[in-house]
C-alpha cells in the first residue's frame, strides 16, 4: 500500500509540475501525500520487522524522513525512561546532562538506528547530489544526531554547511539533546543570519512570537563557552530582548552543564532588570540550588530589585524560606541582615519568609521583633513547624503523620522573655500556642511540663485577662 501511495504521488507531481502546477486535480493529489498516516501505522507496529521495513526507506525521497522518524522513536520507546506525569512547554533538556555524560564516557557508542540513518545519509551527499537528496540527508541528520551515533564529526560538520538556516538550528538541536558540544559562534552566526533575513521579510521578527529567533536563542545556553551568551544578547534590538522572547533560552540555562550558567543567568538581569519579573527567570535563579545563588536572590529582595507588578511576595516568601532552611550559611546570612529588625518591607518580607519555617533562634529573634516592634511574624503555622515534623505516612502517598520534636531549649528561653502573660506578651502567646499543640499532638519524653522549673516563674502565667490564654 505504501509504494503504491508513493508511486500514484510520484505520478501526479510530475503532472502538476507538467502543468505549471495549473491541473487542479493533480496538484490536490499532490498537496496531499497522505504519507503520515503510514509512519502512524509503522509506529504502531513496533516489531523488528517494521525497523527492517523502514530501513529500506530511508532514501526515499518522500518517505525517508518519515522512516528515519519511525526508527527514532522505536530506539526511545526501548531505551528512554518513561516521563508520563510531566507537562513541558517547550523542548525538554532535562535529560541533556545525563546524555552529555553518557557520550563523555564512550563516544564512540551509537546505534543500530543511527548507523543506518547515517548510512543512507553518506549516499546523499555524495559529489553531485541533487537539492532533494541533500534536503533529504539534512532532514535525516536531524533525526538521527538526536540518537547515540558515535563519532561522525565529519558527516555532521558537512550536513551543517549545507543545512538551511532553520534546519540548522534543529539540526544543531538535535546534537544539543544527543549530549554534544556545540560552538556559541555557530549560535551566533544563526542568530544575525535571522536579523539579516528579517531585513526584507519583518514578519519573522513581528510574528508567529518570533519562532525563527527562539530556535536559535534556546541553543544558547548549551552551547561553549556560555560566558559570551550575555554579550550576544545585549547586541540585539530591545524588542528582541523582552523577557517573553527570552523565556526559553532563559530556562534552558537551569538545565546547562556549565559552570557559569549561574553567573550567566544573573547577569542577563543585571543588564536588562525587566528579567527580575519574570516568573521564568526567577525559577531559573532558584533552580541552582547553590549557596551563591541562594545569596544573590536575598540580596535582589532586600534591594528591592524583585519588586514590581508581577511580584508574588507571598510565593516568593516561601521559596526564599525553602532557601534559608536549606542553607546553614544563607539562614546565617538573613540573620546578620536582620539584626537591627525589620526596619524596611522587603527586610519584613525576609522576616516573614524565616517564620515559615523557624530554628531556634529564628523564633527566638521574631518573638524580640514582635516585643519591639508590636509587629507579629509568629502565627500559629510558624510556631507549630519549630515544635512539630511532618512524617510520611506509611502505605499512604501524599499523606503524613505530625509528631512532635523536643523543644527544651526554646522553651526555657522564651520563659525567661516572658513579661505579664497579657495578650500583648509575644513569648507567653507563642508558649500558650505551644502548650496547646502538645495537647492536640502529644509531647516528647524527654521535653518537662514546665519550660524551666529551675527558674522559680510560674507557668502558665496566671493572668485576669481573659484573653491572656488565647492561643489562636
Amino acid at each position: 500500500m505504501l509504494d503504491d501511495n508513493l508511486r500514484r504521488y510520484r505520478a501526479f507531481r510530475e503532472e502538476a509540475t507538467a502543468s505549471g502546477w495549473k491541473d487542479r486535480d493533480a496538484v490536490h493529489e499532490a498537496q496531499h501525500p497522505h504519507m503520515h498516516e503510514y509512519q502512524r501505522a509503522f509506529l504502531a507496529i513496533n516489531a523488528p520487522e517494521t525497523a527492517a521495513l523502514m530501513r529500506q526507506y530511508l532514501t526515499d525521497e518522500h518517505f525517508g524522513e518519515l522512516a528515519a522518524r519511525v526508527l527514532a522513536a522505536q530506539w526511545f520507546e526501548a531505551n528512554e525512561p518513561k516521563d508520563d506525569k510531566k507537562f513541558r512547554i517547550g523542548v525538554d533538556f532535562s535529560r541533556v546532562e545525563a546524555r552529555r555524560e553518557a557520550r563523555a564516557a564512550d563516544p564512540a557508542a551509537t546505534s543500530i538506528e543511527a548507523e543506518a540513518i547515517f548510512g543512507a545519509i553518506e549516499t546523499l551527499i555524495v559529489d553531485g547530489s541533487s537539492d532533494a537528496q541533500v534536503k533529504l540527508a539534512v532532514a535525516l541528520g536531524i533525526v538521527g544526531a538526536r540518537l547515540p551515533h558515535g563519532q561522525r564529526d565529519a558527516t555532521i560538520q558537512k550536513l551543517i554547511s549545507l543545512a538551511p538556516r532553520q534546519a540548522r538550528a534543529a539540526l544543531l538541536l538535535s546534537l544539543v539533546l544527543s549530549g554534544e558540544d556545540i560552538d556559541i559562534k555557530l549560535v551566533a552566526d544563526g542568530i544575525a543570519e535571522t536579523f539579516e533575513a528579517a531585513e526584507k521579510e519583518t514578519w519573522i521578527l513581528t510574528q508567529s512570537d518570533a519562532y525563527q529567533l527562539r530556535d536559535w536563542l534556546r541553543l544558547l545556553p548549551f552551547a561553549t563557552p556560555v560566558t559570551d551568551l550575555p554579550a550576544i544578547v545585549r547586541g540585539r534590538p530591545d524588542a528582541q530582548r523582552h523577557p517573553r522572547v527570552l523565556e526559553e533560552m532563559v530556562r534552558g540555562l537551569g538545565s546547562s552543564s556549565s559552570d557559569d550558567a549561574e553567573d550567566v543567568t544573573f547577569t542577563l538581569a543585571e543588564d536588562d532588570p525587566r528579567l527580575y519579573q519574570n516568573h521564568g527567570w526567577r525559577a531559573t535563579a532558584l533552580s541552582f540550588g547553590t549557596v551563591s545563588a541562594a545569596r544573590r536572590l536575598v540580596d535582589l529582595t532586600v534591594s528591592g530589585a524583585l519588586d514590581g507588578k508581577s511580584y508574588d511576595g507571598w510565593g516568593w516568601q516561601r521559596e526564599l524560606s525553602g532557601l534559608i532552611s536549606e542553607f546553614p550559611e544563607v539562614r546565617k546570612y538573613v540573620f546578620d541582615l536582620l539584626k537591627d529588625g525589620p526596619t524596611t518591607k522587603q527586610l519584613g518580607l525576609l522576616a516573614s519568609a524565616v517564620a515559615e519555617d523557624p530554628s531556634t533562634d529564628g523564633v527566638l529573634m521574631l518573638i524580640d521583633f514582635e516585643m519591639k516592634t508590636g509587629r507579629s511574624f509568629m502565627a500559629r503555622p510558624a510556631i507549630e513547624s519549630a515544635v512539630t515534623q511532618h512524617v510520611p505516612a506509611e502505605n499512604w502517598e501524599g499523606a503524613y503523620n505530625i509528631v512532635p520534636v523536643a523543644a527544651t531549649e526554646l522553651r526555657r528561653k522564651l520563659l525567661a522573655m516572658t513579661g505579664s502573660g497579657g495578650k500583648d506578651d509575644p513569648a507567653a502567646r507563642c508558649l500558650n500556642v505551644m502548650d496547646k499543640l502538645r495537647d492536640e499532638y502529644g509531647a516528647p519524653d524527654s521535653e518537662p511540663r514546665h519550660p524551666d522549673l529551675a527558674s522559680g516563674r510560674p507557668w502558665p502565667i496566671l493572668t485576669l485577662d481573659p484573653d491572656a490564654e488565647d492561643g489562636s
